[in-house]
């Protein structure tokens, strides 16, 4: 269906209004629920990242607690320091009393560390001079105290814990193990009864144990984990000599919050935006860093929302064809009607709308209102037929009356004709079939009639002239079965031949006219032939002329009695056919004229 340019049709318009308002709707509260969800996870992420940190601070400052506590009780147990004074003071002893010495020591540190296979090591030294550890390694050390790297940080602490920066390497058998794993040490002073520092206590724990945790966190959220002791310094992941600068999250914290929580930096060593969590331990005073790319903590949140814009992409799509259904389903009733009243090419004029009821109140009215007004126009249509069929019937009469003087007025002088010749018995037999041509050509019932009765008539007027003109004179009927019950305008055929007798009689003998009726392609055609002298040419342009005015401004001229007889005929035919038939006349190539009348041929006429 074409519409003028900027023109849609309501099917369309109502479409792409029910699709606005479902792309609107489903915008508003896709975004509303993406929004909520969003928030939801975001806070589940960062709740996730926070419960990490802490809870990875919570096994550190536990095993922190659980190492301080072995210390604690080593110092707190007066035997143990009374064993190791005995064992340090037996080098003058016999091998007997310092094996003595060693196996109780050794038996009451391994009692001290319990069933904690975490702690991997205990030792004890005095203030000056070997020490003496159980656990990985069992025995005394070759390497005295004050030469140890921890000595002055632990001596400097005066009894408070002391933790170790960093993990020591691969630490030879001399500074108190054989494993090839790192360690964490835990150190404590402790002192006699007048509060003077007689020693020292080492609580050691596997590296990888501690940070267990934070090597393997409990998370499917990957992040990265970094803890800082209480001066700052990283201890995990373990940095050697060799490692390179790694960002500084402890200065940031430190400058951005004191408490516990979570923030948002830029961190320029890789060059990312980063999401942080820390936790600061209440025991051993570290600090627990959790990190994570803000494109791997927005990822997860972004994959578990994108079941949002897929949802709303499909009820789009729902919505797409439920739009096209209900805007082909409101728009059906206008768009038959449209359809309807749009059919030019229907041979059935006045079609009645037949619509369902739509359930609109509007457009049932506005059915049933041009339905109204179809009736109103066939009965106005109807009307103007029969006036038009009785103003045509009152033409066709009136040209059918003009005949009458014309066929009164050839008769006449024809009978005067043979008066004068002394045919007295032709006159009279004439006379009696003027007298029933007569009656039949004043009959003002009908204005046509079958070809088989115009032809008994031409046929009474044929003989005649026959008998007129005797052995000079010759006519003949060649006429198809099928056209007999034919209607045609009356007198049509009787003026043609008459018009065809009254010129051939200006010539000379013989003269002969003959009458053919045939079907052809369709058509039905009458024509009437003579040898008389033809068309003159001034006649044939004049009539050519008449007709096609006719045929183009519909408007009849007046005819004179004289001369009348083929512009009437052409006239009737036009009357009755409108522009739906074939008349055709001119002169034959040896000699006469031929006129032919014809139109469509239908089985059932």
């Amino acid at each position: 269906m074409f519409h003028r340019h900027g023109q849609k049709s309501l099917q369309t318009i109502l479409f792409y209004r029910f699709l606005t308002i479902a792309a609107v709707l489903l915008i508003v509260i896709s975004a509303i629920v993406y929004m909520i969800q969003y928030s939801e996870l975001y806070k589940n992420m960062e709740n996730d990242v926070l419960r990490t940190s802490s809870s990875i601070g919570n096994s550190i400052d536990l095993q922190i607690s659980q190492m301080d506590t072995v210390c604690l009780n080593v110092i707190n147990s007066t035997s143990i320091k009374n064993t190791f004074s005995l064992w340090s003071q037996s080098r003058n002893s016999s091998s007997y009393d310092r094996a003595r010495y060693q196996n109780e020591l050794g038996n009451a540190l391994i009692s001290i560390r319990g069933v904690d296979s975490s702690i991997r090591q205990v030792n004890i030294y005095p203030m000056e001079g070997i020490g003496f550890g159980v656990g990985n390694y069992y025995g005394k050390f070759s390497v005295p105290a004050e030469d140890l790297s921890w000595y002055k940080a632990v001596k400097d602490k005066n009894g408070y814990r002391y933790i170790q920066a960093a993990p020591q390497p691969i630490l030879s058998k001399n500074a108190g193990t054989r494993s090839d794993r790192l360690y964490v040490s835990l150190y404590r002073m402790y002192f006699d009864n007048y509060h003077n520092p007689i020693g020292f206590v080492e609580v050691l724990k596997y590296f990888d144990d501690l940070f267990a945790d934070a090597i393997m966190p409990k998370t499917e959220t990957p992040v990265n984990v970094v803890v800082y002791n209480s001066d700052g310094q990283q201890i995990y992941p373990y940095k050697d000599e060799s490692s390179s600068d790694s960002f500084d999250y402890y200065n940031v914290l430190t400058e951005e919050t004191s408490s516990d929580g979570s923030i948002r930096l830029y961190n320029n060593k890789e060059k990312q935006k980063e999401y942080v969590a820390f936790s600061r331990l209440d025991y051993c005073n570290f600090t627990v860093v959790c990190t994570i790319p803000s494109t791997d903590f927005f990822l997860p949140i972004l994959r578990s929302l994108m079941w949002i814009p897929i949802l709303a992409f499909s009820l789009f799509v729902i919505c797409y064809f439920v739009a096209r259904f209900l805007s082909r389903r409101l728009a059906k009733p206008l768009t038959e009607m449209h359809q309807f009243l749009s059919d030019t090419d229907s041979s059935e004029q006045f079609r009645l709308i037949h619509l369902d009821d739509s359930g609109i109140v509007e457009i049932d009215r506005l059915r049933d209102s041009l339905n109204a007004s179809i009736r109103a126009k066939e009965a106005a249509t109807e009307s103007l037929l029969v006036m038009k069929e009785q103003e045509i019937q009152a033409q066709m009469l009136a040209l059918q009356a003009q005949m009458n003087p014309h066929f009164l007025y050839n008769s006449l002088n024809t009978i005067s004709a043979m008066a004068e010749e002394g045919m007295t018995e032709e006159v009279s037999g004439m006379c009696q079939d003027i007298t029933s041509i007569l009656r039949y050509i004043s009959s003002d019932k009908e204005s046509v009639s079958t070809v088989e009765e115009e032809l008994e008539h031409c046929d009474l007027y044929l003989k005649c002239m026959k008998k007129r003109f005797k052995d000079s004179f010759t006519y003949e009927f060649d006429i198809a079965d099928d056209l007999l019950d034919m209607k045609i305008p009356k007198l049509c055929i009787q003026l043609l031949i008459e018009n065809s007798v009254k010129f051939t009689s200006r010539t000379a003998p013989p003269w002969h006219i003959r009458v053919e009726g045939y079907i052809d392609d369709g058509q039905w055609l009458i024509s009437v032939k003579d040898n008389g002298p033809g068309f003159d040419p001034e006649v044939d342009k004049h009539l050519r002329s008449q007709m096609d005015e006719i045929l183009k401004y519909s408007v009849l001229p007046s005819l004179e009695l004289d001369g009348m007889g083929i512009l009437n005929i052409f006239i009737r035919f036009y009357l009755l056919f409108g522009k739906a038939f074939l008349f055709q006349f001119g002169n034959l190539p040896e000699r006469g004229s031929f006129v032919i009348v014809g139109g469509r041929f239908h089985e059932e006429d």
